[in-house]
């Protein structure tokens, strides 16, 4: 069955509104383990979420086949499920007529070349960082892997949008040894273009973390200045950015509902969610509503400007839609969530930063992240591992320490920002950050 009459049946059977999300993906993956094609996995997917909508009330009904028999069940079960819903919060389905801006699909080149060259480029990684140190004793995660996913929105409104993405992303993961202690490094490239993947990088990355894990001591308790790794700080931002959007408020889950306007972080604190942000790797004219996309300063120079929304939580709180709606799955209902979300970069490298601080911690990585968070107080306890700081310059290694404080108070405390944001980065991104003082509780 065609969607056009997978919409006007569901108007026939007594729906007020009918909505269509087609998603079609696809993703190969290949892993080279000592020199040899270890595996090669291909993963093709097709679906399509219907909702429909019924005195203010929002159904879902999933399905990977659209022949007019399974059609005409899931139209009647999507009516019925209509109808037992209790939630009082309105819901809206969005009309045809507005103005989006233009965003060129990414496609990536991939295709362009053979299984037998990304196999060749994997085992050309692998030899190149076995080839680092002595220490390297083996790469024990080497892999190569390509995404490409279409999406379609269709409903009774007249709206009919489509957007695609495709690229590439290749990890490796070294294993370093000295006596009996072992430590790994991990570093990865999101590219959409095959020949631009940056294997040099990552194996300078990978193997400098696995080599400097070894011999790691601890630190002793106290409060130290901290200097977040980049990836480390997208991480925190990530952890937390559901406290900026308008489903957390809707659900009580946000400090951050009726502070609007005021002053929230430090003045030096900017955060944008911008879905044409040249650095990020997908962008979009649209969200899964079909909401025009736009950027914003989610908190500009400390002050918070408003919550992220979706239609039906933007009607709750009387503002506008932002086009913060979206799928975490092509089954899923919708929610709010950011676009690409970044904190401003500052002015100074990694380098310049660390060289400011005494006596501090370079935090490099964290474990156990979400399981160590509250999202409404903000409070935070992460087992951490990175490198002391001695008067200016990294230090020794130091491992199982863990990292104590409050999210919306390191913001108030954040002493330099750095301008080293990733390129091509997907969803949310940080450059390094210094903050004044947290508490490490380790030996």
């Amino acid at each position: 069955m065609k969607f056009e009459q997978i919409i006007a049946r569901g108007l026939e059977l007594g729906l007020e509104a009918v909505e269509i999300y087609a998603s079609t993906s696809e993703s190969n993956t290949i892993k080279v383990d000592e020199g040899n094609l270890e595996s090669y996995n291909v993963k093709k997917l097709f679906g399509v979420s219907i909702r429909g909508l019924l005195n203010g009330k929002m159904g879902y009904v999933y399905t990977e086949t659209l022949d007019d028999d399974t059609m005409e069940i899931l139209l009647q079960q999507l009516l019925e499920n209509v109808k037992l819903i209790s939630s009082t919060e309105e819901e809206f389905m969005y009309a045809s007529g507005a103005t989006y801006q233009e965003v060129p699909n990414l496609e990536s080149d991939y295709k362009n070349y053979s299984t037998a060259e990304k196999v060749a480029m994997l085992q050309d990684l692998e030899k190149k960082t076995l080839a680092v140190s002595p220490k390297i004793v083996k790469v024990g995660y080497c892999q190569y892997s390509e995404t490409s996913q279409k999406v379609q929105i269709m409903n009774s409104k007249g709206l009919d949008l489509s957007r695609s993405y495709s690229y590439t992303t290749t990890i490796v993961g070294p294993l370093a040894a000295e006596g009996d202690q072992t430590a790994m490094g991990f570093a990865g490239d999101i590219n959409p273009f095959f020949q631009e993947i940056e294997k040099d990088r990552i194996i300078k990355e990978a193997t400098e973390a696995a080599l400097a894990q070894l011999g790691a001591g601890f630190v002793k308790t106290g409060k130290y200045p901290v200097v977040f790794k980049r990836d480390v700080a997208t991480e925190l931002l990530s952890a937390f950015s559901s406290v900026f959007t308008g489903e957390a408020a809707l659900k009580k889950m946000t400090i951050l509902a009726d502070k609007v306007g005021e002053k929230i972080f430090g003045d030096n604190i900017t955060i944008m969610d911008d879905p044409f942000y040249d650095d990020a790797l997908v962008k979009s004219s649209f969200d899964d509503e079909g909401v025009p996309c736009k950027t914003k300063a989610v908190v500009e120079k400390g002050v918070f400007n408003g919550l992220l929304h979706s239609l039906k939580t933007a009607h709750y709180f009387h503002v506008a839609p932002t086009g913060n709606g979206f799928k975490m799955s092509t089954a899923g209902s919708i929610s709010t969530e950011p676009t690409n979300l970044f904190i401003k970069e500052g002015n100074l490298s990694k380098d310049e930063i660390i060289s400011t601080v005494e006596e501090g911690i370079y935090i490099t990585e964290v474990n156990g992240l979400h399981a160590g968070l509250n999202p409404i107080s903000g409070d935070f306890n992460v087992q951490s591992s990175g490198y002391m700081i001695k008067n200016g310059k990294i230090d020794k290694p130091i491992t199982l320490f863990v990292t104590s404080g409050n999210f919306f108070e390191m913001m108030k405390n954040i002493e330099a920002i750095g301008n080293d944001i990733e390129k091509r980065f997907v969803g949310v991104a940080s450059p390094t950050l210094k903050v004044k003082s947290l508490a490490i509780s380790g030996k």
